[in-house]
């Protein structure tokens, strides 16, 4: 029996437990006895139910229904949906579908009542799911068709995969194989495009895998398992591998490899026994029963069909109801008992009807055949054979008409002689024979037809196809073209402006360069708009050639020379060599945009320090021409993808990943090849080979004149920014706060600084690695950090300093291009202070960081006005609680002591004395050397209130050797005079 039950489960559990860590059910408790936030409360019973809903169910009971008891005492309605939702959860853990789908019901109400669709799909997709365990297969795509229809309206992405998953398995059960393949591929690209790992893409890639099995397509359907399982390691799914592990028993036992399948079954048996799953417990009973039915050990055989059906009848389960049925008539009719087959077959049909499941009714059928013609009624084994050929989709095989034969002889000779006994026998037979041979005539005409109505309805279709993407062609080009239109016009307005102020003699140094970085950018954007364009004409044929005569030679080399600031600006060594090709035919728009393109992507990919060549030369008719670059190890499924449509080696790269997807199609089409490959010397070279004969090219490829000699390179827009002086020298008398730039687009950081000069001191960094050695070494005020740079990103480098006691107190403000909450609950999660979407108001920015500097400086002030050091009060971060508090133990073994150093406060706390510094400067306002002396000042303030001590005394006590200078310290913090400050206290 073809199933996906435990696959069914998987995309269930995701909403409630799959995943989740063991929350501490003490903190939870106290969260909840504490607050006065409703939905701060629902939350924290979620966490609670998840802990507790395997380990003791009875007690994730008490969670939900106190969920409905607050929601419903509160009139809260999210409150309400997530109290029936958890219910509905607690009920599928115990197979109890039909008050799943009570409970889903009711959260739908809610859902509808909150007008909130992504949860209005979320209890269709969970009705579905039920409503197909019971075997109602067309009721499931009913509704998973509404959960579809709603997530498309809504374009929420999570809500269509999880409806095409949940239509994938109803084909599935039904077996569709090709909608089925249709629909979990669907799942696999949205997946794909929103570069996310979820249970149901694992499902989806095990479900695959099940279709080949079906197939007898083992080799492939085992690399789809082995896929599935690798992503369910991944996410850290155990229920997922032990699903697998019971897909690739099933696989050997497909394969005839009965006892190793037994053999793996039996520890997945015990760990879904364990959880109380009763559908796969049954399941897999039910194959370990098929497993010792195969190697005739009935026994054994019995006792697991037995467990599968016990366990099927406990969860309602229909579908594995019948399969545990038909399981033990197989042992009864091997072991000679026909009479009790026959009765568990019909038991079995019975489930059966109306749940238009052909494939399982067309075996029952011939089983009772066989069953009946055991017991010698053969009008009854007649009768269902005949059943099972109508059910039967392929053509009767020989072995079917000879059965077919002998049992209408038997039964037919039965007859003749109850009827007349006296007729002759010999003579019935050849009646018989030839009534069957008109019958097989009519059962060949007929198939014949069918084939031919089938043919003539695939051929109908797949001309209603072709017209489709033909038109789909058609649309997509005038998309294209329209879109580039639209994109021009605005850049249009935007160049023409900028040119004119350019060309103007009145802008400062600092307007011009930001107006030269607007064009730049602008001419990039133009670049990417054609290249795209030259894409769609390429992919619908309509990109024309225009082919003329001239000097190739003199081209590449200009084109070549276009790029030698750039290789300046990065410190590459870049060569050029160009020989033999002054007299050729080529066409100059296509070899701009080759060459343009792969020197680009040579110079993108070079680091500092590298190298980059470009060599051309003529070979009989043919310019071979080739790039190459200094690049690290490249695998070679990573060369492979190099020419893939938006595919990029390096995601912290710049760039769309077009480049070299159009460089191949250019050169395709202009008859020629090009190749990549990683040379012995660790470099990357590329290989393109362009024919320049005129007799290579077709008439309508030629342009009408040829080339002029004189070339000029056009301004070809790269992804390189201008060199830009970057100015990372700290005056330390300077007493502004300073400010830390990460990111590595240079554009980028230079608005960031000019946007921060003057307000404060600016550090820069290009990378995330140099953004945490700098980091560590000046310990900034604040730390503005892009996320996705080369070496370290963002995240990385706020989870590094926040780690660290010595930076862990710097706020840290993350850039990004990701707009979405999970990115920025990611980046929240590293222990980000704020997170800013590009492209980003300087005002909103420069307001958030003024904000987080004075929440800081707030921290500070209550420092001064602490009598005693203490740290939970000052504290940003643990870590800095900790650091305070070896602070304060340093403080009490050393501070009366009047030789005690700064040198020696930082060894003993562990940081450098610039570390020390600006790190008691963040939490306290106070340089080391002045923390020392307020603390000194605090101790003896409190001993002058409390002792008897004379002034000398107590300021030799805490630390002074000079009492003048005590004195002088003394009144500049409190005022007044030690004495002073004595008597006052003492009256």
């Amino acid at each position: 029996m073809r199933q996906c039950l435990i696959v069914v489960l998987l995309s269930f559990l995701p909403f409630s437990i799959l995943g989740q860590d063991t929350y501490n059910i003490d903190s939870l408790q106290s969260v909840y006895s504490q607050t006065d936030n409703d939905t701060v409360k629902i939350k924290v019973l979620e966490r609670l139910f998840d802990n507790y809903l395997y380990k003791e169910p009875d007690s994730s009971r008490k969670y939900y229904l106190q969920m409905l008891s607050l929601s419903r005492e509160k009139n809260f309605d999210w409150g309400m949906y997530k109290g029936f939702l958890y219910k509905s959860t607690f009920y599928w853990a115990q197979s109890n579908l039909d008050s799943v789908i009570a409970s889903m019901n009711n959260a739908l109400k809610f859902a509808e009542k909150l007008e909130d669709d992504g949860k209005i799909s979320t209890c269709y997709v969970r009705l579905a799911m039920a409503q197909s365990n019971l075997g109602n297969y067309d009721e499931a795509k009913r509704l998973t068709y509404k959960a579809l229809e709603i997530a498309k309206r809504s374009n929420d992405w999570e809500g269509l995969y999880y409806s095409y998953y949940r239509l994938g398995n109803t084909y599935y059960y039904k077996n569709d194989f090709d909608n089925a393949l249709a629909n979990y591929l669907k799942v696999d690209s949205i997946f794909q495009h929103h570069e996310r790992k979820e249970p149901a893409l694992a499902a989806s890639l095990a479900n695959i895998g099940q279709i080949y099995m079906e197939l007898e397509n083992f080799d492939k359907a085992k690399t789809y398992f082995l896929k599935s399982k690798e992503s369910y390691r991944l996410m850290d799914r155990t229920e997922g591998v032990m699903y697998i592990g019971y897909n690739m028993a099933k696989l050997d036992f497909n394969k005839g490899h009965f006892q190793k399948s037994i053999d793996s079954l039996i520890p997945i048996l015990d760990y879904y026994s364990n959880a109380g799953n009763l559908t796969e417990v049954s399941e897999i009973s039910g194959l370990i029963g098929a497993s010792y039915l195969k190697l005739q050990d009935y026994r054994n055989a019995r006792k697991y069909y037995e467990n599968s059906l016990e366990t099927a009848e406990r969860s309602n389960n229909k579908i594995l109801i019948a399969s545990g049925l038909i399981g033990l008539a197989k042992v009864e009719k091997n072991q000679g008992n026909p009479d009790k087959a026959i009765t568990h077959l019909k038991k079995a049909l019975k489930i059966y009807d109306g749940m238009n499941i052909t494939y399982n009714k067309s075996q029952i059928f011939k089983d009772l055949a066989t069953s009946y013609s055991e017991i010698k009624d053969y009008k009854s084994a007649y009768e269902y054979l005949q059943a099972f050929q109508s059910l039967e989709d392929s053509i009767i095989k020989v072995e079917n008409v000879k059965n077919i034969h002998e049992l209408e002889t038997k039964y037919q000779t039965e007859k003749k002689e109850q009827e007349i006994a006296l007729l002759n026998s010999e003579k019935e037979l050849i009646e018989q024979q030839k009534n069957n041979q008109q019958k097989l005539l009519l059962i060949g005409i007929g198939i014949v037809t069918l084939v031919g109505i089938f043919l003539f309805i695939l051929f109908k279709n797949r001309q209603k196809t072709a017209k489709k993407l033909e038109e789909l062609d058609q649309l997509k080009s005038r998309f294209f073209a329209n879109i580039s239109h639209e994109f021009r016009t605005p850049l249009t307005l935007i160049s023409g402006p900028i040119e004119q102020k350019l060309q103007s003699g009145k802008l400062s140094m600092a307007d011009r360069k930001d107006f030269e970085m607007i064009q730049r950018n602008s001419q990039r954007l133009l670049s990417l708009v054609d290249q795209l364009l030259d894409l769609s004409k390429l992919e619908t044929g309509k990109y024309q050639l225009r082919v003329a005569k001239g000097n190739l030679g003199n081209l590449i080399h200009a084109l070549g020379e276009s790029f030698q600031f750039t290789a300046k600006q990065q410190d590459i060594a870049y060569k050029i060599d160009v020989e033999g090709l002054q007299e050729a035919w080529f066409d100059k728009d296509v070899v701009e945009k080759i060459m343009a393109n792969l020197l680009s992507n040579a110079m993108k990919y070079t680091d500092k320090g590298g190298s980059v060549s470009l060599k051309a030369k003529r070979e009989n008719d043919k310019a071979v021409i080739l790039v190459e670059n200094t690049a690290s190890s490249i695998n070679p499924e990573t060369l492979e993808k190099l020419f893939d449509r938006f595919y990029q080696a390096n995601a912290h790269a710049e760039g769309v990943g077009i480049g070299l997807s159009l460089v191949k199609e250019l050169v395709g089409v202009n008859h020629g090849s090009i190749k990549v490959d990683q040379t012995s010397e660790g470099t990357l070279q590329f290989e393109i080979v362009l024919p320049i004969a005129k007799s290579a090219f077709k008439k309508d490829e030629f342009a009408e004149q040829s080339f002029d000699e004189a070339y000029v390179a056009p301004s070809i827009p790269t992804a390189f920014s201008i060199p830009i002086e970057a100015s990372n020298d700290i005056n330390e008398d300077d007493d502004r706060d300073i400010l830390l730039l990460v990111e590595d687009n240079a554009e980028v950081r230079q608005l960031l600084r000019n946007t921060f000069t003057g307000a404060y001191r600016i550090l820069e960094a290009a990378d995330g690695q140099e953004g945490i050695e700098k980091a560590l070494e000046h310990v900034p005020d604040l730390i503005i950090s892009d996320i996705m740079m080369p070496k370290v990103n963002g995240l990385r480098l706020c989870e590094t300093l926040k780690t660290d006691e010595r930076t862990s107190h710097i706020p840290i403000i993350l850039l990004t291009a990701k707009a979405g909450e999970e990115d920025q609950y990611k980046g929240l999660s590293t222990g980000a202070d704020a997170y800013i979407t590009k492209p980003f108001k300087t005002r909103m920015l420069e307001t958030r960081v003024k904000n987080l500097i004075t929440s800081r400086k707030a921290l500070r002030n209550r420092y001064s006005q602490e009598v005693i050091l203490k740290p939970k009060d000052i504290a940003i971060t643990n870590l800095d609680e900790r650091f305070l508090e070896r602070v304060q133990k340093v403080l009490h073994q050393k501070l009366t002591e009047s030789t005690f150093s700064i040198q020696e406060f930082s060894e003993a706390v562990g940081m450098s004395r610039m570390q020390l510094h600006r790190k008691l400067k963040a939490l306290t306002g106070h340089s080391a050397s002045e923390f020392v002396r307020s603390q000194r000042l605090k101790l003896a303030a409190t001993l002058l209130q409390n002792s008897d001590a004379n002034v000398s005394e107590i300021g030799f006590q805490v630390g002074f050797n000079d009492p003048s200078y005590f004195t002088k310290c003394f009144r500049e913090a409190y005022g007044v005079s030690p004495t002073e400050y004595s008597k006052k206290n003492a009256s």
